[in-house]
């Protein structure tokens, strides 16, 4: 008769060792932040495109650690195949850190480490747990601080909700001209202030709703420029302590890459690069310093 299968692992932090589910990806820093942080119950994985931002800053790092032979190709392919898993839609119930929490979001920032940690060890023959193989800390937060990738995935997130957001307005404005085109001859009584004041017609009326809609359009394309000077690199408290030369250039260029945006290293002349459309996605970013 088999033994029973363990219902815990025991995982270890500076405070001490702490069981966690055997079958949960997360691991003890995430266990520590669900006793701590019940504050409004709205988790990280309530919005998708937040789960697949983290992916997506995870994965530029890696990558950017790779090429600059900060880290080993291994444990990047292994981060690959997680970043795969997770775009796909898998494993979304293992982000369950508050939305609100103490710490500047550090048990975000460690809820996703582990997750893509034990994620990437058993998609690459490894058990949850075998941290000599892929290690949250050294391997998912190389090169960075929760100061610095925290803020990136909140600017991908929204950058990713944009574009549906947009889609879904388009969509709207494309209805209001079609109503406003078919009722143009129809008359109404205009009113302001809660009275009658003159005549047009219902047709004039969407097409009104339709050019507002279009001028936030304008308003939110234009503020989405805003977000694309990215944080990676700045680590702690902006210092940049612990980052390999190339790593911050590096990393917005591959941000640029997955999200398919005009993202550069955080810096005025950078963010001016932006503005003037002077950059492509992919194009080599530049580090500003000013």
């Amino acid at each position: 008769m088999s033994a029973p299968r363990a219902q815990t692992r025991t995982e270890k932090d500076l405070l001490g060792e702490k069981q966690v589910p055997a079958d949960a990806y997360y691991g003890v820093q995430t266990a520590r932040a669900l006793e701590n942080f019940q504050i409004s119950g709205v988790l990280m994985n309530h919005y998708p495109e937040y789960v697949e931002a983290w992916a997506i800053v995870k994965l530029a790092a890696a990558r950017a650690n790779t090429a600059v032979g900060a880290m080993k190709p291994d444990r990047l392919a292994a981060i690959e195949k997680a970043y795969t898993a997770v775009m796909a839609g898998k494993y979304r119930d293992q982000f369950l850190v508050d939305w609100y929490q103490g710490g500047a979001g550090t048990s975000t920032n460690m809820n996703a480490n582990e997750v893509f940690a034990n994620v990437a060890l058993e998609l690459s023959g490894h058990k949850k747990g075998e941290y000599q193989y892929v290690e949250p800390h050294d391997d998912l937060n190389m090169s960075q601080s929760t100061n610095d990738s925290y803020p990136t995935a909140i600017k991908v997130a929204v950058i990713l909700r944009n574009d549906k957001l947009i889609a879904e307005l388009r969509q709207l404005v494309a209805s209001f001209r079609k109503i406003g085109n078919q009722y143009l001859e129809i008359p109404k009584m205009g009113r302001t202030e809660l009275q009658d004041a003159v005549p047009m017609t219902v047709g004039q009326e969407f097409h009104a709703f339709a050019a507002s809609l279009e001028s936030e359009i304008h308003l939110l394309q234009d503020a989405e420029k805003y977000l694309y000077a990215q944080n990676m690199g700045a680590t702690a408290i902006g210092t940049g302590i612990n980052v390999p030369k190339g790593y911050t250039e590096r990393c917005a260029t591959e941000l640029a890459k997955l999200t398919k945006k005009l993202i550069v290293a955080v810096g005025a002349a950078g963010l001016r690069r932006v503005l003037r459309g002077a950059q492509q996605p992919g194009d080599q970013a530049v580090e500003d310093r000013e």
